[in-house]
């Protein structure tokens, strides 16, 4: 099976949990990817920043699932949330239709409060 863990990272941390992934997994990474770039793969691991309750670049998955139709997928979202359990479902009830949530997997990583002055 041919894998590509793909991402979006504005502050880092998406990026850090990316790479640890695709290094465990020995497979194929990509940073802001387009559509073309995971079509030829089999297993695609997805990761975006979490955003005032929006998944930063999920869409591309969402808007795209007829064209990745017979691939596993999974998502990861990664933000400053403490990921408490109802307020996670909120978020991926957001993200993912009920239907949608049957087959793609999804989970939330900690990432950190970044203050700008």
């Amino acid at each position: 099976m041919k894998t590509i863990v793909a991402y979006k990272s504005k502050s880092g941390y998406t990026k850090r949990y990316a790479e640890w992934i695709a290094q465990e997994l020995g497979c194929d990474i990509k940073e802001n990817p387009e559509l073309s770039d995971i079509l030829g793969y089999d297993t695609i691991i997805y990761g975006g920043g979490m955003y005032a309750g929006g998944f930063n670049g999920g869409k591309l998955i969402t808007k795209n699932l007829d064209k990745l139709s017979g691939k596993k997928i999974a998502l990861f979202a990664v933000g400053s949330n403490p990921g408490r359990e109802h307020e996670m479902k909120v978020f991926w009830d957001r993200v993912l239709t009920a239907e949608q949530q049957k087959y793609i997997g999804y989970f939330y990583l900690r990432g950190a409060l970044i203050l700008t002055s």
